[in-house]
């Protein structure tokens, strides 16, 4: 988790999509699993959730690109446009579901979120994301879970226009699940940015059995 946080490997929106795995439908709905998540955890969670899916919401990015990232982030386990979810709806209904969570803790109600402070890292993840670009579409070509159209275009513009911090998260999870395995200088230079972004070292740490 992020140094912000406390200790775990995932923190946010990434850490959200992470309920859905691949059995997820023993648990019930799609509806019911994200609630029990997100209502089951820590409130410092649900607030990284939170300003992470507020940040997205406010961007306006179109609803195939939020359908193309939580499908990645989901390894794809779950898929929105199949389950009958628009992605833009989906963000609202996980924003409704922290703003409630942090509120049973007392906390103020939470309706924006204050730009990310690491604008100045838009351009290193612009360069991380377009030399795992080629990797990552010919994995999505292949992926356990089918195609995912569009996922260089859709962390290109979380870059540049939502947040390189969530960004560079995405790409972990791209790399993750639909990419090929990573270079020990591609962890190095990856492990070097979450220092900058004051991640925890599990963040990226945990990617290290991708390395080689």
């Amino acid at each position: 988790m992020s140094a912000r946080y406390g200790g775990a490997t995932d923190f946010g929106f990434t850490d959200v999509a992470q309920a859905f795995h691949a059995h997820w439908r023993s648990d019930g709905s799609d509806v019911e699993v994200l609630t029990v998540y997100i209502t089951g955890n820590p409130a410092w969670l649900a607030e990284s959730i939170l300003l992470d899916t507020l940040r997205l919401e406010t961007a306006g990015l179109p609803t195939w690109q939020i359908a193309a990232l939580w499908s990645v982030a989901t390894h794809p386990f779950h898929d929105l446009r199949r389950e009958g979810h628009e992605g833009s709806d989906w963000l609202r209904r996980i924003i409704r579901l922290c703003q409630d969570r942090l509120q049973t803790d007392g906390a103020a109600a939470v309706e924006s979120a204050q730009p990310s402070p690491y604008g100045h890292l838009t351009g290193a993840v612009l360069d991380e994301i377009l030399l795992a670009s080629q990797g990552i579409t010919e994995g999505s070509l292949q992926a356990f879970g089918g195609y995912v159209p569009g996922i260089v275009p859709a962390l290109n513009d979380v870059a540049a226009k939502v947040c390189s911090d969530l960004a560079f998260r995405l790409l972990l999870r791209a790399l993750d699940k639909v990419g090929p395995r990573i270079s020990r200088e591609q962890f190095d230079r990856y492990a070097a940015l979450g220092k900058r972004f004051a991640y925890d070292a599990d963040v990226v740490g945990y990617y290290d059995y991708r390395s080689s």
